[in-house]
């Protein structure tokens, strides 16, 4: 029987197909990157999207009466040809490019090279394995003596990637760099369940980690890779929220998704997992959630794959109902996160993010995202953002100190552009300038260092039928106005601000406010249906 998950994907595989150049012809036959074979938009192909190479493979194995690519003889074409692709844009350290030329990417290397290694795989005996494996290897060089424990979920996906090539080449080495990886990120894994990414947890890059660990797992039935599974799914369920939305602002990246085979993988043993996917395969259906139907084309090519691992491993035991529908209260300190859980509320807050929440009005069914205020002076925009250093206390409530950072809203421009293009050909060859380049443009885009000069503290308390948010604000500069009530997403996160039907019901707390003073003090309060009272 169909499950949810391939009742999604397949409406979306002719899409997928229209990304692929499919002329045999061609030199660049089986290039996933529309941009760069059909447009003319880009300058170099981005390595990542030959994931879908993996999609098309399982495809074409899986019998189901819905499924018309079974045994297609050119889908094996296209898979074909999309495996010689990506070893025609292999760089001669064994990495590839995601983002620019000569990035030599840890991510793209690590993530594809799974997608690639996985097809060969399951598809052994229908391929020339000889001449993949010889980049396959020289990949996994790359992945051996590279690593960025930055963002965890690449670390998860080199650790399989590893293991794949030494199922298929018996080479030792690649089994044991899977292990030190996977030690180094046992390592890193907080006690509360979470790894780091860029400092903080996040929702769907976490459920990635996930993700990858369990089809390590499933390969080595390692007794630590399951603990650290169960600690990683009974951290993430928490984060499940009413609405049949996952995530959000609150984390350290904004994600809103989850992925879904290692969740569906892991049900066999642990209850969260059921939890979650009492609301994942709902808001699938109801077509609420993330999936398939709304992801972008690039991430599509990424993980569309996932979703057919997803009902490979679909879990037939009973669910279990989702943790927002029980009374509770917890909170994790080392992530500043807090979840209030009431007849009236399901709020999910970090104070390591200086406060940003998001509420669920249970009675309702009305949300608000909430990301702090935004201060508008002397022609600059200033907001909260994930600052572990924010001072953090509690006493019959939850309060966040700390200063808000100035937005820079960087765009790429046609001179921008074309210095970074000139760097990376000449000085940009030498790897270690690049890697320096990639950093420097990650605290650029992602990780923020440094707050400005306006101050903010904010309480917020939550009763049994009120919700209280009180805001003071400090700045050197008379402040315009300031916006409150609303999401406000900044930074540069690729797989982020996707579209769900659910973001046309929270907005009915936006406010914009006058201001034209160095100080102001907001109150907001709201009852157990949503309904507003603001004084400032």
């Amino acid at each position: 029987m169909s499950s949810i998950y391939l009742k999604k994907l397949l409406p979306e595989i002719p899409r997928l197909l229209g990304l692929l150049d499919k002329n045999f012809q061609s030199p660049t036959f089986g290039c996933f990157d529309r941009n760069f074979w059909h447009y003319n938009i880009t300058d170099f192909a981005c390595a990542r999207f030959q994931e879908a190479v993996l999609t098309l493979a399982l495809l074409y194995n899986l019998n189901d009466p819905e499924n018309i690519y079974f045994q297609d003889n050119k889908i094996l074409s296209f898979i074909k040809g999309g495996i010689d692709f990506w070893c025609k844009i292999q760089k001669n350290d064994g990495s590839f490019e995601e983002w620019y030329p000569n990035e030599h990417s840890f991510v793209a290397t690590a993530f594809s090279t799974y997608a690639i290694s996985e097809t060969l795989i399951i598809l052994k005996e229908k391929l020339d394995t000889d001449k993949v494996i010889k980049h396959l290897k020289k990949a996994g060089e790359f992945l051996l003596s590279h690593e960025d424990f930055s963002a965890s979920n690449q670390v998860a996906g080199s650790i399989i990637s590893l293991y794949n090539i030494y199922l298929l080449t018996s080479d030792e080495r690649f089994k044991k760099g899977a292990l030190i990886k996977l030690k180094k990120l046992e390592e890193i894994q907080k006690e509360e369940g979470w790894f780091p990414e860029y400092q903080g947890p996040d929702i769907g890059y976490l459920s990635l980690a996930i993700d990858y660990l369990s089809k390590y797992h499933e390969k080595t039935m390692n007794e630590k890779v399951q603990h650290m599974i169960t600690k990683a799914i009974n951290f993430l369920v928490y984060f499940s929220h009413p609405d049949l939305s996952f995530g959000g602002e609150y984390a350290s990246r904004n994600t809103k998704y989850i992925i879904p085979s290692g969740i569906e993988y892991s049900a066999k043993w642990n209850d969260s997992a059921r939890r979650i996917l009492y609301s994942l395969r709902k808001a699938l259906q109801e077509e609420k959630g993330i999936g398939p139907f709304n992801l972008d084309d690039r991430y599509l090519a990424y993980i569309g794959y996932t979703y057919l691992q997803a009902h490979q491993n679909f879990y037939n035991g009973e669910l279990k109902s989702p943790i927002y529908e029980e009374k509770f209260s917890q909170y994790f300190p080392e992530s500043g996160i807090f979840i209030e859980s009431n007849e009236n509320f399901y709020i999910v807050g970090n104070l390591k993010k200086q406060g940003v929440f998001r509420i669920d009005f249970k009675k309702t069914n009305f949300s608000l995202k909430d990301s702090g205020p935004i201060v508008y002076t002397k022609g600059k925009i200033y907001s909260p953002f994930l600052n572990p250093g924010s001072k953090i206390y509690s006493q019959d409530c939850y309060i966040t100190e700390g200063y808000l950072l100035k937005i820079p809203f960087n765009k790429m421009t046609p001179l921008k552009n074309i210095l970074l293009r000139l760097f990376q050909i000449t000085f940009g060859r030498n790897k270690k300038i690049s890697f320096l380049i990639k950093n420097i443009l990650r605290g650029m885009l992602i990780s923020y260092k440094k707050g400005g000069p306006i101050f903010l503290k904010r309480k917020i308390k939550v009763m049994e039928d009120k919700f209280v948010i009180e805001e003071e604000i400090n700045s050197p500069y008379i402040i315009d106005k300031i916006g409150i009530g609303v999401e406000n997403p900044y930074i540069f996160i690729p797989s982020s601000r996707y579209f769900q039907i659910q973001d046309l019901k929270d907005s009915f707390s936006y406010h914009i406010l006058e201001v034209n003073n160095k100080f102001i003090k907001i109150r907001r309060e709201y009852d157990g249906e949503g309904k507003e009272k603001l004084t400032y």
